[in-house]
C-alpha cells in the first residue's frame, strides 16, 4: 500500500470527470481509488463516498498524512447491512469533515463474485443520500411489489387454465425479480441472511441469461414458432440449450469456486457472449415474424420493443459509458415492466378471444345438433310412414285375401282337401315373414344383448333366403370392439339401409360386404356390380337419406364411387 501512497502525488492516477462511472471491462486486477475532498463550508458535514454495486469488496485508508495513512474500515457484499460501515444498500465509507478541513481517502476496490468492475461513485452527505435512497426504494419497492403481483396472477392463470405458458410465464417475471434484487442493490435489504449469501455468489449476469432463457420459450410458446418459423425455431431452440448449459455450468462453478477463477471467469465470459447473442437471434425472429405479418409476433414485438432499446441502452452504458437516455430506477427494468404488462395483456386478449371462439363453435354445434335432432326425428316419422304403408299394401292385403278365401272355404259345404289346407298355410307364412321382417326393421333381435356381427350376420342368412339370384359375400372381422347400443343399432340400420337400396336400385347380382375394425375406427366396405347411381338424387330418397344422418350422428366419414359397372361406398367411423 505505501508504493500506491508514493505514487499517488506524482499523478500516476487517472483523473476522472463529472460521469463518475467506472468500467474496467474483464479484469482480475484490483483497482485503487483516491478522494481528495475538502469541506469549504462554515460548519461540519457528515459525508458518504458510495459505490453502487454489489460485486467486490472495498478497503478505505485515509492518506491524508501520506507517512502516516490510517486503516478506516472494509465493506464487501458479504456483509450484512447492518454489518457494513454505514447499513445501505450499497458500498459506502462514513466519514465526518470538519470546516474547512481536508481529507485525502484511498479505496482498494477488489472482485469478489464478478469479472470485471463496474460501478457508479458519488460523494454526498448523509442527509441527501438518506433523501435519495428513500425515494428510490419506494420506487423500487413498487416495481418489485408489480412483478410479485403479476408473478402470483399467471400462477394463478396457469392453475385456472391449465395452459403451461402462463407458468413460463410466471418463471419468466420470477428472474426478473432476482435480476431486479441484483441490479438494484435492494438484495441486501428484502433477503433473508440465509438466501442472501447463497444468492450473492451467483454473477448477475446469471439472472439476465435465465430470463432470456425464459423469455424465449413464452416467445416460442406463444407464436408458435415451431410451426410457423421451423428454421428460426430451430436456431433458437438452439441457442436456448447452449444458454441452459452455460447457465447451469456457471451456476455449480459459481458455488464450487471463486469467480475470478480462470474456468469459471471463461465460463462467465461465454455466458455474457451468447446472453447477447440470445437476445439478437431473439428480437431478429420477433422483427422477422413481424415483418411477415404473424400477429402473434407482432403482439409479442409491441411488448419488447422498449426492453429491446433499454438493452442497447445499458450495453453502451456497459461497453462505452454512455446512455441515450434514463429512466427512473433503470430503463431495464421500466422496459421489463413494459414488457409483462403488454404480454400479460395479450395472453389475456388471446383467452378472451379463444372463449369466444369456443363459445361461438358450441353454438354452431348445438344447432347442427338440433337440426340433426330434427332430421332424426323426421326419418323416424318417415320409417314409421313406410313401415305403416308396408303393413298395409302387404300385410294387410294377404290378411284381407286370406280373410276372404276362409269365408269362402266356411261357407262351401264341401269338404276341405289338403291342397286348400296347404295354400292357407302358405299365406300364413307369407303374412308371418312379412310381419318378423318389419319386426326387424323396427328392432333387430336381441339387439340389447348381440354383438354387431351376429345381427349382421343373421341380416345376410334372411338376405340369402329372400334373394336366392344375388350373390352376398360377407367379411366380418370386428374383433372384442365394445360398442354402446345405440352406436351397434345406428351402423346395423347405415348397413341395413345401404344394403336394400342396392337390392332395390341396382339391378346387381353380386354384393361384396366388409367391416372391421382398425386404429380405433370402423370401416364399412360396400360394393354391387349393378348399374350404379347418382349420389345426391339418391340421398334425396328415406334410405340414403337416412344413412346420412345417421353418419353425422355418428361424426363419421362416407365416401361413395359409382358408374355403370356398380357402385363402391367407404364409411369410417370413429369408435368413442
Amino acid at each position: 500500500m505505501q508504493k500506491i501512497i508514493d505514487l499517488e502525488p506524482t499523478q500516476h492516477f487517472q483523473k476522472r470527470g463529472e460521469y463518475r462511472v467506472f468500467n474496467s471491462q474483464y479484469t482480475k486486477a484490483s483497482y485503487w481509488f483516491v478522494l481528495p475532498i475538502k469541506n469549504v463550508n462554515s460548519k461540519e458535514l457528515q459525508v458518504v463516498w458510495s459505490f453502487y454495486n454489489n460485486n467486490f469488496k472495498i478497503t478505505f485508508y485515509d492518506i491524508t498524512l501520506a507517512d502516516q495513512p490510517k486503516f478506516l474500515g472494509q465493506v464487501s457484499p458479504q456483509q450484512r447491512a447492518e454489518e457494513r460501515l454505514f447499513q445501505s444498500r450499497a458500498l459506502v465509507l462514513p466519514f465526518s469533515l470538519q470546516a474547512g478541513e481536508y481529507k485525502k481517502i484511498l479505496a482498494k476496490v477488489e472482485l469478489i463474485n464478478a469479472n470485471q468492475i463496474y460501478f457508479l461513485s458519488d460523494v454526498t452527505t448523509v442527509e441527501d443520500m438518506m433523501f435519495w435512497e428513500l425515494n428510490y426504494g419506494i420506487i423500487v419497492g413498487q416495481f418489485l411489489g408489480y412483478f410479485a403481483f403479476m408473478f402470483l396472477f399467471n400462477i394463478f392463470l396457469f392453475f385456472l387454465l391449465k395452459k403451461e405458458i402462463h407458468l413460463w410465464h410466471g418463471l419468466y417475471v420470477f428472474s426478473i425479480i432476482l435480476f431486479s434484487l441484483n441490479e438494484n442493490i435492494v438484495d441486501v435489504l428484502l433477503l433473508p441472511n440465509w438466501f442472501y449469501h447463497f444468492y450473492i455468489q451467483f454473477p448477475k449476469m446469471l439472472w439476465l441469461l435465465i430470463s432470456l432463457i425464459l423469455n424465449i420459450k413464452v416467445f416460442q410458446m406463444f407464436t408458435d414458432q415451431k410451426t410457423k418459423f421451423p428454421r428460426f425455431y430451430k436456431v433458437l431452440h438452439f441457442t436456448k440449450n447452449i444458454a441452459i448449459f452455460l447457465a447451469v455450468s456457471s451456476a455449480l462453478l459459481s458455488l464450487l469456486f471463486n469467480v475470478q477463477t480462470p474456468i469459471v471467469s471463461e465460463v462467465v465470459i461465454a455466458l455474457d457472449v451468447i446472453l447477447v447473442i440470445g437476445t439478437i437471434l431473439l428480437f431478429f425472429s420477433i422483427i422477422y415474424a413481424s415483418i411477415k405479418k404473424d400477429k402473434d409476433s407482432l403482439y409479442f414485438f409491441v411488448a419488447t420493443i422498449f426492453i429491446l432499446i433499454a438493452f442497447i441502452n445499458y450495453l453502451m452504458d456497459l461497453l462505452l459509458q454512455m446512455q441515450v437516455f434514463y429512466f427512473q430506477p433503470g430503463n431495464i427494468l421500466v422496459g421489463l415492466m413494459v414488457e409483462v404488462s403488454l404480454l400479460t395483456a395479450f395472453f389475456l386478449t388471446k383467452i378472451v378471444k379463444k372463449s369466444r371462439e369456443s363459445r361461438k363453435q358450441l353454438q354452431l354445434k348445438n344447432i347442427e345438433n338440433q337440426n340433426l335432432s330434427f332430421q332424426m326425428l323426421n326419418l323416424q316419422e318417415e320409417e314409421r310412414k313406410e313401415i305403416a304403408q308396408e303393413i298395409h299394401d302387404g300385410v294387410g292385403s294377404h290378411l284381407s285375401g286370406l280373410k276372404l278365401y276362409l269365408q269362402n272355404i266356411f261357407q262351401s259345404k264341401n269338404p276341405i282337401d289338403e291342397n286348400i289346407k296347404a295354400e292357407v298355410l302358405h299365406e300364413m307364412k307369407i303374412i308371418y315373414d312379412d310381419l318378423r321382417s318389419i319386426s326387424h326393421q323396427l328392432m333387430p333381435a336381441y339387439i340389447e344383448e348381440s354383438n354387431l356381427s351376429e345381427l349382421l350376420k343373421n341380416k345376410f342368412e334372411q338376405y340369402r333366403r329372400q334373394f336366392p339370384h344375388i350373390k352376398f359375400n360377407d367379411v366380418q372381422s370386428l374383433g372384442d370392439v365394445n360398442l354402446q347400443e345405440s352406436d351397434r343399432l345406428h351402423i346395423y340400420r347405415i348397413v341395413i339401409a345401404l344394403l336394400d337400396n342396392a337390392i332395390k336400385h341396382s339391378e346387381c347380382t353380386e354384393i361384396d360386404f366388409q367391416i372391421y375394425c382398425e386404429d380405433n375406427n370402423i370401416e364399412i366396405l360396400l360394393e354391387d356390380n349393378g348399374i350404379g347411381f347418382d349420389p345426391e338424387a339418391q340421398f334425396s330418397g328415406i334410405g340414403l337419406k337416412s344413412v346420412k344422418s345417421r353418419i353425422q350422428f355418428l361424426k363419421a366419414n362416407i365416401n361413395i364411387e359409382s358408374n355403370k359397372n356398380g357402385s363402391t361406398l367407404i364409411i369410417l367411423i370413429p369408435i368413442n
